[in-house]
């Protein structure tokens, strides 16, 4: 019986990769093929010598399992030189107003490898690609029937028309926007909730070695 996936990889428009978080009971056997595809990934992206633009939908969830939100801190302390090496940036699309502040006080502890921004509409996501790397490319294509109406509306252009990259600073220091975009946000924040989170993101993010199936993997990261 083959395992439910934690997450869906969308290779269709790389140099982007959609990466969208699915709402299930997640395990360790669950996590651990996630983890060991998305190494595949970085593989992938050795092999032809690409650097890759990372979107990370995290919507569906009702709740973040926070205990995997702690492994994955760990993993992607055992991958950030390669991270650093096969990605340009990468964007978290979260609507929810709890998520983003447990996310940003995830980020305020953790060193990321690259640029990493937490963005609330897609037209924000679309508008900060071309800001920061010159290129027009519509996000709303990871979602089919958005992008069709788009198109027939005339709001874009069906071709990725990439841009000069102009040497171009990402902007750390706004990292969490500030939006007022009509989303669908009944979140009700507790600050009682939110303590308790920081205090558990807050603890050591323990080193624990990878079980021994992960080595290929690496192996072929490094060599």
């Amino acid at each position: 019986m083959s395992l439910p996936e934690a997450a869906i990889i969308n290779l269709e428009h790389k140099p982007f990769v959609y990466i969208q978080f699915q709402d299930i009971q997640i395990n360790d056997e669950i996590f651990e093929n996630y983890t060991k595809k998305y190494l595949e990934l970085l593989i992938q992206c050795k092999k032809n010598k690409e650097k890759i633009y990372v979107i990370i939908d995290i919507n569906n969830f009702k709740t973040l399992p926070l205990p995997y939100l702690l492994k994955q801190a760990q993993f992607n302390k055992k991958i950030f030189n390669f991270n650093q090496k096969y990605l340009h940036c990468a964007y978290i699309y979260c609507k929810s107003k709890l998520f983003k502040q447990m996310i940003k006080m995830y980020m305020m502890i953790e060193k990321n490898a690259v640029p990493l921004k937490i963005v609330r509409t897609l037209t924000k996501l679309n508008t900060s690609i071309l800001e920061n790397y010159k290129i027009h490319f519509d996000t709303h294509i990871f979602f089919p029937k958005t992008y069709k109406q788009n198109i027939k509306s005339k709001k874009i252009i069906p071709e990725q028309n990439i841009i000069e990259n102009i040497n171009n600073k990402f902007d750390n220091d706004n990292d969490i926007d500030n939006d007022n975009d009509n989303d669908n946000d009944n979140d009700n924040i507790k600050n009682e909730e939110l303590e308790n989170i920081k205090k558990l993101l807050n603890e050591d993010i323990k080193e624990e070695n990878l079980n021994s199936s992960y080595q290929e993997y690496f192996s072929s990261l490094e060599n």
